[in-house]
């Protein structure tokens, strides 16, 4: 009895087989590719997110540490008896608790009192250059006081000049500049408030900067208070810059820029205009002006594509005791300050793609084997 071979079996060729195994390794090494780098840059966008959220929060606290430093100086200073000091002589005593405030706190631009008949007395720090060529000051002078008397016969105005020790080195006699305080905001505020005020940014009397003051009572007939140059904010801001490219501004509900970065650009000093501060769509970055085409009360955490580059985008509203509307506008690009995870996410995607193109002749090799073993065992049967 004759034996009936078994009919012949349709197999596809072996090299389309082994393209195939190629073909499936590539492809899944190109998707686990795609989905890491997918991964990775979720992982990205949300760690940008927490570190754009963690800035914000350090601007804030800085602001108000800011702020809460003279607060509490004007506090303690507000239970001396500035009513009862009536003259010069009286008032110079306070200029040892003035100089301990103003040392204390470096980024305070004056400190001062004054009363209700419209006398002055104020003191401020002759750290800088500028200040020092403005009221050409002696050269050991660190400390300028400027004391307004209305009550002499014709009024008296006096700069005085003290060394690093409150020693006196130089009395001027200066001519009636015409300042009361009793017409300044800070004062009409502050006498008209039971606690501490802080103004909006004013033009400074006695140096023309822009700054704000914290004023409040002392007594019934003095007001103290305290400045705080924009150009100080400016110097505090810079601090929290993430990246070189950062964009980082404070400004108020009509778009004023309180502080910036670059804290040259935020006055308008065009010849024959009026000193004022700028709206942030007008310090020249493109940036900043296309934010402003949403309005300055607009509050989003986002990423935006903005000129080339992908950046992360916050502006949210700071809440600030006492302080106007205050908002806070940061501008990161994604590539500066995620560049070692970029990196990494490229280098993990070319690495899976690397072992997978190693592992391809290993395919290729066992899938050839194990094709050829199956045509031998086959040919076995069949014989």
């Amino acid at each position: 009895m004759s034996s009936r071979s078994p009919p012949p079996q349709s197999t596809l060729p072996s090299w389309v087989l082994l393209l195939l195994g190629v073909v499936i390794l590539l492809a899944t090494s190109l998707l686990l590719a795609a989905l890491q780098y997918q991964q990775h840059s979720r992982i990205i966008v949300d760690s940008g997110n927490v570190l754009l959220a963690g800035a914000a929060q350090r601007v804030q606290q800085s602001l108000i540490h800011t702020y809460r430093a003279p607060i509490q100086a004007l506090n303690l200073l507000a239970l001396e008896p500035f009513d009862a000091a009536l003259n010069l002589t009286q008032r110079l005593v306070y200029l040892e608790k003035f100089s301990q405030v103003l040392t204390g706190q470096p980024h305070l631009n004056a400190i001062y009192a004054g009363w209700q008949d419209g006398d002055l007395l104020l003191m401020r720090p002759l750290h800088e250059t500028q200040m020092r060529e403005r009221f050409d000051v002696p050269d050991a002078a660190m400390w300028m006081v400027w004391h307004i008397d209305n009550q002499a016969t014709s009024g008296e105005t006096l700069h005085l000049f003290y060394d690093q020790n409150l020693k006196l080195l130089e009395t001027r006699p200066q001519t009636d500049t015409g300042f009361d305080p009793r017409q300044r905001g800070w004062y009409q505020a502050a006498t008209n408030s039971d606690t501490h005020i802080i103004t909006k940014p004013y033009v400074f009397f006695s140096t023309s900067e822009f700054g704000t003051t914290v004023a409040r009572s002392a007594g019934d007939r003095t007001v103290i208070g305290a400045d705080i140059t924009l150009n100080r904010l400016s110097t505090i801001l810079a601090g929290h810059g993430a990246t070189a490219a950062s964009e980082l501004l404070l400004y108020d509900d009509q778009g004023t820029v309180l502080a910036y970065q670059d804290a040259r650009r935020i006055m308008n000093t065009a010849h024959g205009s009026e000193l004022r501060l700028k709206t942030f769509n007008e310090l020249g970055s493109t940036l900043l002006a296309t934010l402003a085409e949403d309005g300055y009360l607009m509050e989003r955490e986002t990423t935006m594509v903005l000129e080339g580059r992908q950046w992360l985008v916050l502006q949210k509203k700071l809440t600030l005791q006492h302080i106007a509307d205050t908002y806070l506008a940061l501008l990161i690009p994604t590539d500066e300050l995620m560049a070692g995870a970029y990196r990494i996410r490229t280098q993990s995607v070319w690495i899976s793609l690397l072992i997978s193109l190693v592992l391809l002749p290993g395919v290729g090799l066992i899938t050839y084997s194990t094709l050829r073993l199956k045509r031998l065992s086959n040919k076995r049967r069949q014989n």
